[in-house]
């Protein structure tokens, strides 16, 4: 009799287990379907901003990818305050998408389609097929949000992208340990941390998961353990040492330790704390605002954490890979929208994980059966994710450039460079040249010409730093010696960013050289509240500005 009853209960078992595969597989049809139609919704929604004007990082990182190319040095033909490796990012854009506004929208579609993608694999993996999905949709329509900067090429999307291959290669490690994944997730981490400095909570995300992992193992191998660690810190170390020892054979290191590590002391501490907690809160309201429900599936992770149902191992996963990814918004303080764009692989990683947690908890608290939980989210989700459609449809079908830029970035000139680039492409070659006054670098790239100095950032020779006084002149003997066909100049405080204290001899010299050089033929009148005014050439006589934001366009005349 205890026989029968054992091969019974052998028989149900395999039946449980036959159709839990058979339910798996049946998800994952179905969820690779509804990522392909993912991925084309959002390719066709990004396809609507593949002409959208750059803001001046955008245009500044697109530039000095195409500089990178071309045989330019970093941090002595240009400089940013940032590690070698966001150069060599935007070259690689650059050269595999073309340099134009187009191709690198295009190139960064691309970008965020490979994360889409990427997450919905590695929540797979972790969880279920569907919380895969729940994740990928999750990151496809927070990315795309206005306020974070959704629309844009910032630097952050390529980071999320990194960060995102780093975690794939991590879950791959767990699963198949194999010693190679360990050392290709520090590769990828360290150069994480190498394309923007924030990449470094990333980086040292992928030591501490390592060690809670081993923590919660029941049979320590600590050889193994130490093996793993050093394959993972060797592979984060060569990348930083191989950058670094490429900047040095180009004999710009010590360029480089000038400009990522002196100089942006001066910057430390420079936004207090609590000027810090009400630029957090400003950027949160605006982002989540058309968001909330994306955003509150933390709460339900949160939530799904106290229960004993989900391993601990799990939640310390879940949870730390979000704090992690929030860490990446904090140093400075300042809270930038774009700054969010690399908390969306924790929050995306979370959300998958809250919708698997709810069915194990409801499945062994409550008896109710995983598709029941299934289908119920998935109607939720699938309704709110269709309502952010609906209401945001304008701007995701029919965006309207001018008005998206103003409502994001205010009142700064982005739109309006692209114009005066148009007219300067429509009248001159790029090897005639243009020098801004003004941080508007993303001018240099729209109409091809380089800037006269390494200073494409006009706001640096006028910032209150012990060298701005030698760089006023480093610009002013560039554009004597360039002697470019336009002289752009931003009337415009923000585009200027003239601190206080510093030295007037930049724009002494400028009143003199435009007067003796050049004349003016066309202005940009940035009306407040409305439309800007262009006005070309003769139309300028009778023309008078009413604005208190301007911007002139010179040309130099023939012979002087």
């Amino acid at each position: 009799m205890s026989k029968h009853k054992n091969q019974a209960k052998t028989k149900q078992a395999t039946a449980t287990l036959e159709n839990n595969n058979n339910s798996f597989i049946s998800d994952e049809k179905l969820c690779l379907g509804l990522l392909v139609l993912l991925l084309l919704l959002v390719a066709y929604i990004r396809s609507k901003f593949v002409q959208m004007p750059f803001e001046r990082d955008e245009g500044a990182y697109s530039l000095y990818g195409k500089m990178l190319l071309e045989g330019k040095t970093p941090y002595r033909d240009f400089y940013e305050q940032k590690f070698p490796g966001i150069f060599y990012f935007y070259a690689l854009v650059v050269a595999l998408f073309g340099d134009t506004v187009k191709g690198m929208h295009t190139g960064f579609i691309f970008i965020n389609l490979s994360t889409i993608t990427l997450l919905y694999f590695i929540v797979k993996k972790l969880f279920t097929p569907v919380a895969g999905i729940i994740s990928a949709a999750t990151f496809a329509i927070t990315s795309l949000t206005p306020f974070l900067s959704g629309f844009t090429v910032q630097s952050e999307h390529g980071v999320v992208l990194i960060a995102t291959i780093g975690i794939l290669f991590y879950v791959l490690a767990i699963q198949k340990q194999k010693w190679y994944y360990y050392l290709l997730m520090g590769l990828t981490m360290g150069t994480a941390f190498m394309t923007k400095t924030t990449g470094l909570f990333f980086m040292a995300w992928g030591g501490v998961i390592l060690i809670i992992d081993f923590f919660f193992e029941k049979e320590k191998n600590y050889k193994l353990f130490f093996r793993n660690l050093f394959l993972y810190g060797g592979g984060a170390s060569v990348v930083i040492l191989w950058l670094f020892l490429l900047i040095y054979l180009k004999g710009a290191f010590a360029d480089m330790v000038f400009w990522t590590y002196d100089i942006p002391k001066h910057y430390v501490n420079k936004v207090p704390f609590e000027e810090g907690i009400k630029y957090f809160g400003y950027s949160k309201e605006a982002i989540l605002h058309d968001y909330k429900f994306f955003w509150y599936q933390l709460f339900l992770a949160g939530a799904v954490c106290l229960f004993k149902a989900i391993p601990l191992k799990t939640k310390a996963f879940a949870v730390s890979i979000a704090a992690f990814s929030s860490l990446t918004i904090v140093p400075g303080f300042y809270f930038y929208g774009h700054y969010w764009i690399q908390l969306l692989p924790g929050l995306a990683i979370l959300s998958g994980f809250a919708f698997y947690g709810l069915t194990q908890v409801l499945k062994t608290r409550f008896t109710i059966h995983e598709n029941k939980t299934k289908y119920v989210y998935l109607s939720v989700f699938t309704l709110f994710f269709l309502s952010n459609i609906a209401i945001n449809r304008s701007y995701y079908f029919k965006p309207n450039y001018y008005k998206i830029l103003r409502t994001v970035y205010g009142n700064n000139p982005f739109p309006e460079c692209m114009e005066i680039g148009k007219y300067i492409n429509s009248h001159a070659k790029p090897e005639e040249g243009v020098a801004l006054m003004g941080s508007e670098p993303q001018l240099y790239f729209y109409t091809h010409t380089e800037a006269a100095s390494k200073h494409a950032y006009f706001s640096a020779v006028v910032d209150n730093l012990p060298e701005h006084r030698q760089w006023q002149r480093e610009y002013v003997a560039g554009i004597e010696k360039q002697k470019p066909r336009y002289f752009i100049f931003f009337n415009h405080p923000i585009s200027l960013l003239v601190q206080a204290n510093t030295d007037r001899y930049v724009f002494e010299w400028a009143n003199k050289y435009l007067t003796e050089h050049y004349k003016l033929v066309g202005l940009a009148d940035m009306i407040d509240g409305g439309q800007t005014v262009y006005v070309w050439n003769e139309e300028l006589m009778n023309y008078k500005p009413v604005a208190n934001n301007r911007i002139y366009v010179y040309e130099r005349v023939a012979g002087k």
